[in-house]
Formats: structure tokens, sequence, C-alpha cells
């Protein structure tokens, strides 16, 4: 198949990033495969502010741009002065990664020549080279959905999108690695021995929310007896993070617990997690953003799903384990359960914890 866009020709790229956490670590593998593709291109990443920390330093891509659509950029006004700012870039062509059709308005009226991006939610009219979803892709993976965007447009009739296919193996072919520089780890070091961490033990780190909704989410009282008895019962350190809107289901789970975990939810920036994550021996945690941040760390990750679909949204990690249980109801999707959350609620403290201690014992 031959490319639909001319690489030698596009020197300034702008990619209109996702807004949400675990799209934004799933769409590594095609921001890498563009890299890979324009190696000589400037590739401004446009994003929204929360999700931005995860590529800062990254090699493949130039510039980072805000998209602050609660500041700066909000309403019309913000919205025309983000048209103004990107029109002054002079860039060549806009990879829509983002589905919106607000993400293509912007890129015409902005008058970026090419605008290239799945052709949904009514937009392909703004688009100069609509691609298709491809078939193919539904029950794969999320990252697959990214990835085979850019190989659409490049051309490539890449034989791994079959090979892939029922694959236990995709997290080794698909590469959305991050790393964290030593700085940053140093840093999450001395912050978590001034929260208190001793690092003479097992540090377990949990993520018990999950932004999507209710549906996504184990039961605290579940977390705080696993909790209990990695203290009690194997010394363990643990720490839970999370957001300020999480604060509450972090204080639920002390308040179940006798013993008093170290709490972090709402005070680190998505930075700072990121390197506390890869100070863990373990995370426990739902279907959620800190959960694929972990995977794109390589941080060993238990995942507790229910009412999402492993094969799409997955921690893709070597490392990682995940326990559900196929129930009738499930995969539904939905953000809060209609009926008695039996997807979440088979999934028993006692098999969680026994999993969490063979993974901490594989770790050493």
């Amino acid at each position: 198949m031959r490319s639909v866009l001319e690489t030698n020709k596009i020197q300034r790229l702008l990619i209109r990033g996702t807004n949400w956490i675990g799209d934004s670590v799933m769409a590594i593998p095609a921001l890498k495969t563009v890299r890979r593709a324009f190696p000589q291109s400037s590739i401004t990443l446009l994003v929204l502010p929360w999700v931005s920390d995860i590529y800062q330093g990254s090699q493949f891509v130039d510039e980072i741009l805000l998209y602050d659509r609660d500041g700066r950029h909000a309403g019309m006004v913000g919205r025309l002065r983000l048209i103004r700012t990107l029109a002054e870039r002079q860039f060549d062509a806009a990879l829509l990664l983002q589905n919106a059709f607000e993400s293509a308005l912007l890129a015409r009226l902005a008058g970026i020549p090419l605008r290239a991006g799945y052709n949904r939610d009514g937009r392909g009219w703004l688009l100069t080279h609509p691609i298709p979803l491809n078939r193919r892709l539904s029950g794969r993976h999320q990252s697959l959905y990214y990835l085979d965007l850019v190989e659409q447009l490049l051309g490539w009739n890449r034989a791994g999108l079959t090979n892939l296919r029922g694959s236990p193996k995709l997290d080794e072919q698909v590469d959305l690695t991050l790393s964290i520089g030593k700085e940053s780890q140093r840093a999450a070091r001395q912050r978590l021995r001034d929260e208190g961490v001793s690092f003479r033990r097992k540090l377990v780190g949990i993520t018990p929310g999950a932004s999507y909704g209710s549906a996504k989410r184990w039961l605290s009282d579940r977390y705080a007896e696993v909790l209990d008895r990695l203290i009690e019962e194997e010394h363990a350190e643990v720490i839970i993070f999370g957001s300020k809107k999480e604060l509450t289901i972090a204080e639920s789970i002390r308040q179940r617990m006798k013993n008093c975990p170290k709490i972090l939810s709402g005070k680190t920036r998505l930075s700072q997690l990121m390197a506390m994550l890869t100070c863990c021996d373990l995370l426990i945690t739902n279907d959620s953003g800190p959960m694929h941040l972990a995977a794109a760390l390589r941080v060993p990750t238990l995942a507790l799903f229910g009412s999402t679909d492993q094969s799409a949204t997955g921690p893709l990690n070597p490392f990682a384990v995940v326990l559900n249980k196929k129930v009738e109801c499930s995969p539904c999707l939905l953000r809060e359960c209609p009926i008695d959350h039996r997807c979440m609620t088979y999934i028993t403290a006692d098999e969680v914890y026994q999993q969490a201690v063979q993974m901490l014992r594989v770790v050493g």
C-alpha cells in the first residue's frame, strides 16, 4: 500500500493527543511510529494539561503544546486564541489521534493544509485524509486502534496486526514503555521518605479510584482487608495514590483498616506519581489511568477488572496479572452498575491477597 502522506515534505507536524491518562499511554506506540517515520520533522503534541506530564522528556515528540480549555483557551475567545497560535506555527500537517469533531475543526480553522484522522463524529469533510476504521480492530487492544491509524496513513500493510490476533505476547510486540529520569526517581524516593516510607520492607501502592465511574472500582472494605493483611502478615509498607477527587475513597479505606496506611491522594502531580510508582514493588489497582502508567513503567501490577474488557484496555505489561470474574453482564462498559456490581463483588479479598503475596515473592 502506498503512503498517503509524503513524509519528506512534512517538516512541521502537529499531533492532537488524547484526553485521558489511559488513552494517552495507549497512544504511545502510535507516537513512536510517527517519530520513526518522520525522523527529521519537528513534532508538536497538543494535549490537555493534566496528561502532558506523561510525555515530558520523551524522545518521540519535540514539543508539548498545552490546550488549556479551562483557562486561557476557554470559551470562544480562548478557542480563537488557540487557533491563532496554531496558525502562527505554520504546521504542514495535523494528525488527530483524538476522535472529536472539535479537533478537526480547530486544525481546519488554523489553516493546516493536511489533516488526517479517523472518519468519525461527522468530521470527515474537515479532513483531507479521512481514514476508515479497520474492522479487524474490533475486540482488539486500544493501543492498536491508534497504531493502525498511523500505519494506514503511512501505507504500511503491517503483518503485525494479523499476527497479534489473540497473541498473549502483545505487551512484547507493542512498545508503550516510558522511562523516568534518575533525578525524578531520587526526588520521588526522598518524598516518600519524608512521608514515612522506610524502604526497608516491600512497598505496595494502591490506586483504588477510577475516574470513569464506580463500576470500575473494587470495594473499599476489601481493599482495607487486603492492606491490613499485607501490613500484618507480609510486613509491607502501603501507600494509597489517587487524585484529589479520589481522596474520599482513600479515606473510606483507611477508616475500615486496623492499621494506618499512608495517603497521597491529591498530593502529587502526574509526573510525581509516575516516579513514585517506579518505587513500588507492586501496584494493586482498578482499570484506571495509573494502571496504564504502571504498565508503561514496567511496574509489577495486579489489576482488578469488572465492567471493562481486559482484551481492549488491559495492562500491556509482562509483569502484570489481571483478576476478573466472567459474569453474564460483563463487560458492560457502563459508568455505574445498575444491579449488584457482581463483576467486582465476586473478586474476594483473599484471592487478591494471595495473588499479591505471590507477586511480591517473585520480586524477591
